[in-house]
């Protein structure tokens, strides 16, 4: 069994998370189907896509393993983006700590954290689990 140790422990998770982010975002409407979100996880070689509404917000992650869930349904025409919805759009500002993101990605449970997306702010980037965990290997 695990046993866990104080992240703040770890040294460099004072950076901002502006530091170790990706640049960009890779969205997609709520109405795409879900063979869209294949291809764009495919061509983008991305394991997570933004989903975002009429208005342009924010609505949730479609992640990989969210797709692998909906291998049954009809990905042409019958299941939208928005219909495999599996993790919130979370969002940090650019300078908040690499310890503060790992505060939201524990809360939430979400694999990836908009970077700069305030209210009504277009997100700079992104910042996944994946880049925390080879930030602290580092």
């Amino acid at each position: 069994m695990f046993t866990t140790v104080p992240f703040k422990s770890v040294p460099g998770l004072d950076k901002p998370v502006s530091e170790v982010m990706h640049r960009g975002v890779i969205a997609l409407p709520a109405t795409a189907t879900l063979a869209d979100v294949a291809s764009t996880m495919r061509d983008d070689e991305v394991h997570a896509v933004l989903v975002t509404g009429t208005d342009g917000g924010h609505l949730g992650w479609v992640t990989s393993g969210g797709m692998l869930r909906n291998h049954g349904r009809d990905w042409t025409v019958a299941a939208s983006a928005a219909d495999a919805i599996t993790q919130p759009a979370a969002s940090v500002a650019p300078t908040a700590t690499l310890a503060d993101a790992m505060n939201v990605f524990i809360a939430t449970g979400a694999s990836h954290i908009l970077v700069g997306a305030g209210a009504g702010e277009a997100p700079i980037g992104v910042l996944a689990d994946s880049n925390l965990v080879a930030f602290m290997a580092q």
